[in-house]
């Protein structure tokens, strides 16, 4: 037989726990305390109230002790009564009928009684243990409930907070539109406005993202169309890089829901301006594969932090040296609303350098007329 083999022989018994050697121990020491005892209170109480002494004891012991020990102390117990106080005493054998049925009774229920007890109070910690998991799962669900119910006071407080602060952003565009482009603060106020807009508008869809609200409305159209909605509000921010997009021309009509698509490229493209040199470009790459759209989004900046590939895509997560002025919820949104149309993204770092996006998107296709 190999090393290996002697290894993992099991033995055929297991030795008895420490405790349990105890209880033997003490359950031997005490039919021979009991025994004195009645041994000498025997011409005064007779051999009956011994084996009731004895019994006694058995039942106390199944209280307390494993099933082994009791039974070895009912055992025990009958042989000591037998031999030292059934006549004719010192000896096992039994001459009078009555004795050999008082004797089997007695042996029948030490065992029966001290087997019931201990199984008793196994089934008594058996539900306790089932009491105490119970109380768990409870707790366990009372606090799963509190964090449900906080989560769902913070969404409603953030969608409250946001719409409340639609109003005033809209006043001050408003006020912007009068003061005209010859007012050299309305440039800067303009920015302020159009970042605290989109700070509102995510925290609005993040909302809705997260309270899975979200039905997409899928219908046919043209991936160039999807592009133009998604580029159109961060013109500003696009404006000091050049875009290069490649891959429309060949796509067929799409059927998917082109405004969260839309909001998705603009949330990455957005991401993509804050972290890409000025004057760099950045590319934009369609193709169908399997049956899925697959945009393709990548920036020639510094590339995604070693290990956050994931990471970067949870609510209010900001890699380190992150330019000043994001929610870091941009992408977090645009994981969400992906997926609430079947879809993923992903991202890496290009081989070539800069972080690429990768979306996939189940669509139907249809050839244009």
């Amino acid at each position: 037989m190999s090393a290996a083999q002697r290894t993992n022989v099991q033995p055929s018994h297991l030795p008895l726990p420490l405790a349990e050697v105890g209880q033997y121990s003490w359950g031997l020491t005490l039919v021979f305390v009991l025994a004195s005892t009645c041994w000498v209170l025997l011409p005064y109480t007779g051999d009956l109230f011994a084996a009731l002494v004895f019994l006694m004891a058995i039942v106390l012991a199944g209280t307390r002790w494993n099933r082994g020990p009791v039974l070895m102390m009912a055992v025990v117990s009958a042989l000591v009564w037998n031999y030292f106080f059934i006549p004719p005493q010192y000896t096992l054998h039994i001459e009078k009928p009555q004795d050999v049925v008082m004797f089997s009774l007695f042996f029948i229920v030490a065992l029966s009684m001290g087997h019931l007890i201990t199984r008793l109070r196994a089934r008594e910690a058996a539900l306790a243990q089932h009491h105490q998991e119970r109380e768990h799962l409870l707790a366990e669900k009372h606090r799963a409930e509190l964090l449900e119910e906080s989560e769902r006071l913070h969404r409603t407080l953030l969608d409250s907070v946001s719409h409340e602060l639609k109003t005033p952003i809209a006043i001050i565009r408003t006020a912007l539109d009068g003061l005209g482009q010859g007012n050299p603060y309305a440039r800067e106020i303009e920015t302020a406005n159009r970042r605290l807009q989109r700070i509102v508008e995510s925290f609005l869809e993040m909302t809705r993202v997260e309270s899975e609200a979200l039905e997409p409305q899928p219908d046919w159209c043209e991936i160039g169309d999807v592009l133009h909605a998604a580029t159109a509000p961060i013109q500003q921010e696009l404006a000091a890089h050049t875009l290069l997009i490649t891959g429309t021309s060949e796509l067929p009509l799409l059927r998917l829901d082109s405004r969260l698509l839309a909001q998705v490229l603009g949330n990455v493209l957005h991401n993509a301006t804050r972290y890409a040199p000025v004057g760099s470009d950045i590319e934009i790459q369609a193709a169908l594969v399997d049956g899925m759209l697959e945009l393709r989004v990548r920036d020639h900046g510094p590339g995604l932090p070693l290990g956050a590939e994931d990471q970067l895509f949870e609510k209010f997560y900001r890699a380190p040296d992150s330019p000043a002025g994001g929610t870091g919820l941009g992408l977090a949104i645009a994981r969400g609303l992906m997926r609430a149309m079947k879809g993923d993204i992903e991202a890496h770092t290009h081989p070539e350098g800069g972080a690429e996006f990768v979306l996939h998107l189940p669509v139907k296709t249809r050839s244009a007329a």
